[in-house]
């Protein structure tokens, strides 16, 4: 038996801070730089002619590298003795720069041009299998795989990406075997996994498809998209039950291909979109000093009062924070809500104010986290997770009424919100509505059964609430023993729960022995007042007496958030002085 005692994880604080940075990246700014006048490189050799378009939307910086690499191009034409790989490399650097902005009619006659020039370069027309995609031209792109595959057969990123074409074809006869290739060149790669499951269900062999797809979920447990191929293959099986399981496991993520190509392509443009790009991979990858130096690379080129800026300003407040450098995060953070308009919706802004409401929450400082949480809910309403903390900073302060209308907020948003339902819930029971919480609980229940919280909660108004109308010790015992079977690491609070039970159900020995077990763990970790509590309720037990009151009113459960840090109070009242 393992009791686990405390609240959330300090890590709750790194996970907000990280989701709030990398969950998508703002749109390029409008440069305010005129633009360079059109012109064309006609090369001769009867290839294409290529024109730069109007460059007005983007960065000064990628206009002055696409009139570079315009530049070369007809330095390298007129010199004598060049050679047609010289050619291709500079009609391909215009390409790729035209391509990874977006440009993509201007750039096709560019890669065109270095694919005749250098037919047995493989990069080319690899290049061009991503145009032709963006421009809804699938046969293109399949037809420029299968000349990449002629060239380099054994290329993993480009079998996979001409399977999935076939897949999303509907011929998985022509895609599986490209992926038994991927898989065979490169074991253990999930996307050529997640092919081969894909086309075994393709063809309704469900055995084989649960086969691979499980092997993918164990190679990478976070890729959460695998579940709802994984949950075909069960319900094709027959097996319901785990079936279920599956799709309530499922986010739509993307299984990533590690692409090299791609990857040039994605971080050619010097400009602050592209250096935004970088950083977020390197936080994605946790290498945040190189994080913070794409960011600032990124802010010296981009004016903070647009979008993208100000979202580069927080994301350098984010790596700054994960390398320690909390008084400069929070600058950056200030900064980038200084820098945002006064009113409406501003997706940047409300990602700052968050921020900065997640860490005055781990600071303790409740009313200047309401404040900074109420403007991100202000400049983006559907905004969860700030409506999410906004409430629960609230209810922390004892605004109890005011944060369960925060957490309607954050339900009509996404009703399936399990911290939403749970904090609502959790709402009622401050209140003393006890029979409306045992209503809300199993009503969540009944529509989420996966949320242990709701469950437990249940499981204590059950045991020990003091309206003899809502306690049921039988049922309150069971649902506890259902936890107990699927979560072997058990905290003090369930194990308090199991306690609490035990007495209604009039086993008073039983439960003051658990309780004696709680209270080892709270002592053990040095919170007094947990052991004051926990020493209440073990006294009743040994007087054999049931607890009439499912949660004290000093209960760590009425007041929720991340774990509060004495130094992290001391830096931020620093910087605010």
């Amino acid at each position: 038996m393992t009791i686990r005692h405390g609240r959330r994880a300090p890590a709750a604080l790194v996970v907000a801070l990280f989701a709030a940075a990398c969950g998508g990246g703002a749109p390029a700014t409008t440069s305010t730089t005129a633009p360079p006048a059109a012109s064309s490189a006609s090369p001769a050799d009867g290839l294409r002619p290529v024109t730069l378009p109007d460059l007005t939307r983007v960065d000064a910086s990628v206009q002055q590298q696409m009139v570079e690499r315009e530049g070369a191009i007809k330095a390298t034409l007129a010199r004598p003795g060049a050679t047609n790989a010289e050619k291709a490399a500079a009609f391909g650097g215009l390409a790729v720069l035209l391509h990874a902005a977006e440009y993509y009619e201007a750039a096709e006659p560019a890669y065109l041009n270095a694919q005749e020039l250098a037919p047995d370069d493989a990069r080319w027309p690899h290049l061009l299998h991503y145009l032709h995609k963006s421009r809804g031209a699938p046969d293109k792109a399949i037809a420029d795989l299968t000349r990449v595959l002629e060239l380099a057969p054994d290329d993993v990123p480009a079998l996979i990406w001409l399977g999935r074409l076939y897949l999303d074809q509907g011929q998985a006869d022509k895609a599986e075997p490209l992926f038994e290739r991927a898989q065979r060149n490169a074991p253990g790669t999930v996307a050529a996994l997640l092919g081969l499951g894909q086309s075994a269900l393709a063809r309704k062999d469900y055995k084989q498809a649960v086969t691979v797809l499980e092997e993918a979920l164990r190679v990478n447990p976070a890729a959460t998209s695998l579940h709802s191929p994984l949950a075909m293959a069960y319900r094709g099986l027959g097996d319901t039950a785990r079936a279920s399981s599956h799709l309530r496991q499922w986010r739509n993520t993307e299984v990533l291909v590690a692409d090299p190509v791609r990857l040039e392509l994605d971080l050619s443009l010097q400009s602050g979109l592209s250096f935004e790009l970088r950083g977020v991979r390197a936080l994605e990858a946790r290498d945040f000093k190189a994080a913070e130096g794409f960011f600032r690379e990124g802010v010296k080129l981009t004016d903070g009062r647009t979008m993208l800026g100000r979202s580069l300003r927080h994301k350098l407040g984010t790596a700054l924070f994960f390398l320690g450098d909390l008084p400069g995060a929070v600058a950056q953070f200030r900064d980038t809500v200084r820098l945002a308009p006064a009113t409406g919706r501003d997706e940047t802004a409300a990602k700052a104010h968050y921020s900065l409401g997640v860490l005055m929450a781990s600071a303790g400082l409740g009313s200047q986290a309401i404040e900074h949480l109420t403007s991100a809910a202000a400049y983006n309403p559907n905004y969860v997770e700030a409506l999410q903390a906004l409430a629960d900073a609230l209810r922390r302060q004892g605004r109890v009424a005011d944060s369960m209308k925060r957490y309607q907020e954050a339900l009509q948003v996404n009703p399936r919100s399990a911290e939403a339902r749970v904090g609502y819930g959790m709402a009622l029971v401050r209140l003393r509505k006890y029979r409306e919480a045992r209503t809300w609980f199993e009503e969540t229940l009944a529509t989420r059964p996966d949320v242990l919280d709701a469950k437990q909660a249940l499981a204590r108004l059950l045991a020990a609430a003091p309206d003899e109308q809502v306690r049921d010790g039988a049922r309150g015992l069971g649902l506890v023993q259902q936890i107990m079977s699927a979560a072997p690491d058990r905290t003090t609070a369930l194990w308090e729960t199991f306690a609490m039970a035990l007495a209604e159900t009039g086993d008073f020995t039983q439960a003051a022995s658990a309780q004696r077990d709680v209270l080892a763990a709270v002592a053990k970790a040095g919170s007094a007042g947990d052991v004051r509590r926990v020493t209440r309720n073990l006294r009743l037990y040994e007087q054999r007496r049931p607890c009439r009151e499912p949660w004290a009113d000093d209960d760590p459960a009425h007041a929720p958030g991340p774990p509060i840090d004495p130094a992290l109070r001391a830096v931020l009242r620093a910087d605010r002085s």
